[in-house]
């Protein structure tokens, strides 16, 4: 599956997508970190059949909101 950007609360994240037997991984990363955030999607409820992809993606953007986000840093 191709790659997909979103962008959220100013930042934005690019998603990379592998199938597994079990379902989807999802590897979350900002456009400029190195750090991604991976997450895994079970084959099975919450997915469109007719729309994986656009199941997948909602599923990232709900999850990068509910990254906790580091403090600002005083310089």
């Amino acid at each position: 599956m191709e790659p997909h950007s979103f962008e959220q609360d100013g930042i934005v994240y690019e998603v990379r997508f592998e199938r597994t037997p079990e379902g989807w991984i999802a590897r979350i990363r900002p456009e400029d970190g190195t750090q991604a955030h991976v997450f895994a999607f079970p084959n099975g409820v919450g997915f469109d059949p007719d729309d994986v992809r656009g199941s997948l993606i909602a599923g990232c953007e709900a999850a990068v909101a509910r990254i906790p986000r580091r403090a600002p840093t005083r310089h």
